[in-house]
């Protein structure tokens, strides 16, 4: 499910991605090109107008010049008068002869665009042209002018000229190539990125996945233990012969849905938390209540267990707390009933509090067997616990996740360290 997810957000990334780079490339090769064939036809026109002043200046027209022309500009010049040709056998090479490149122009101004270039001109003032593309023989462009301009003598010439564009094709053709290149590139890139990206942002949701399974799994074993001292405790009570033996079976259903009922509860808080739903109710707690009271209600089950519950407030009065009085009492109870629950008798419990410059500070501290390092941040996991045993069916590991909700909640921090001289200090910290 989840490798699908990941192929899909892949595939979309780079459908979106890629389609925005090769629109911007696609207008990047266009605007190049139609720059590249305007400069060409500007070249091109240039071309003509000096050619055509030349010859209407009536200066002499030497080979010198028109070979510089042709090498410099990659022309083929042909120049009629009184449709005499120039004598002037041309500079540039060609794949084929001129004459037929010069046939095959005049030809296509006369039938594509009916200029017959070998009529005089209508006015004995004006210049008429045309301009046009044709390819010669092995399909290689050239771009192609006629002229025809009437001369001082009476009489008039024609200029048929053309301009190699195999340069320019090659040109574009290797700014194609280029632009094929990059976009495989960036595709290739955007794939491996797109597909490590992909991962990363999947990995909440695997992670939620994989959280919300083993909190189901655990809830169902929890449950099952519970429900399963029910079942047999009811039909050992309902062939029980003696009232005390009833009584006895009669209390262990009792306890075991006290348990079930507890286990529910915090299952459905943390529910609760996970969806956002909590109810709060803001207002000023002080803290020396709220520590005073969870002190009371624990001293006595610490006395049951022979603990010591030792309660440390500093003298000046502690700063009042924005939050819900009740939700906090219940996350100072799941510290207190996780030290009560991992101290042996005969040990040390303190339930204190302290002020810093910057934050505030409310404090567990027993002296029982201690976290690890290495699991200090996996305790606030929902149903963990260090011993990973289930066999003490009276803790179920929530205390600590359900805590860390409601510190959450209000905007603080949970954590836990080691205890001087053995045992764990857990710490809830407001700024």
């Amino acid at each position: 499910m989840l490798k699908k997810l990941r192929i899909k957000f892949t595939l979309t990334y780079i459908l979106t991605t890629g389609i925005i780079l090769v629109c911007f490339f696609a207008w990047y090769l266009h605007m190049s090109e139609t720059q590249l064939k305007n400069q060409s036809s500007i070249t091109f026109r240039n071309n003509i107008n000096s050619i055509v002043y030349k010859l209407q200046s009536g200066r002499v027209i030497d080979n010198t010049w028109l070979s510089q022309m042709e090498s410099g500009n990659m022309l083929i010049i042909h120049i009629e008068d009184n449709r005499k040709p120039l004598l002037f056998r041309g500079a540039l090479k060609t794949g084929v002869e001129r004459e037929l490149l010069v046939e095959k122009a005049q030809k296509v101004a006369f039938e594509k665009h009916n200029f017959d270039i070998k009529l005089p001109p209508r006015s004995s003032i004006d210049v008429s042209s045309i301009t046009f593309e044709i390819s010669g023989e092995d399909n290689e462009p050239y771009q192609a002018a006629a002229v025809i301009l009437p001369s001082s003598a009476g009489g008039w010439q024609s200029l048929t000229l053309l301009m190699d564009l195999s340069m320019q094709k090659s040109d574009m053709l290797q700014s194609r190539i280029k632009f094929f290149f990059a976009i495989t590139v960036v595709m290739a890139s955007l794939s491996v990125f797109g597909w490590q990206f992909a991962g990363k942002a999947i990995q909440p949701i695997e992670a939620s996945r994989r959280q919300q399974t083993e909190f189901v799994a655990a809830a169902s074993h929890e449950l099952r233990s519970p429900l399963t001292v029910l079942g047999v405790s009811a039909s050992a009570f309902e062939i029980s012969e003696t009232e005390n033996e009833k009584r006895r079976f009669l209390n262990t259903i009792k306890n075991e849905c006290k348990r079930m009922s507890r286990l529910v509860d915090d299952l459905l808080l943390l529910a609760s938390a996970d969806a956002g739903t909590w109810s709060f109710r803001a207002g000023e707690v002080e803290p020396d209540t709220l520590i005073i009271n969870t002190y009371e209600a624990y001293e006595e089950i610490a006395k049951a267990k022979n603990q010591s519950l030792i309660l440390d407030l500093p003298d000046e009065s502690l700063p009042a707390i924005k939050g819900d009085f009740q939700r906090l009492s219940q996350a100072l109870c799941c510290l207190l009933d996780n030290a009560v629950f991992y101290t042996e008798p005969g040990g040390k419990i303190i339930l204190g509090a302290c002020k810093t410059k910057r934050t505030f500070l409310i404090y567990v501290a027993d002296n029982g067997k201690g976290i690890p390092d290495e699991y200090k941040e996996k305790v606030f996991e929902r149903f963990y616990r260090t011993d990973s045993s289930r066999s003490k069916k009276e803790h179920y590991g929530l205390g600590l996740s359900v805590a860390k909700e409601i510190i959450s909640l209000h905007r603080g921090k949970i954590y836990v360290k080691d205890t001087k001289g053995g045992g764990s200090t857990f710490f809830i910290e407001f700024t």
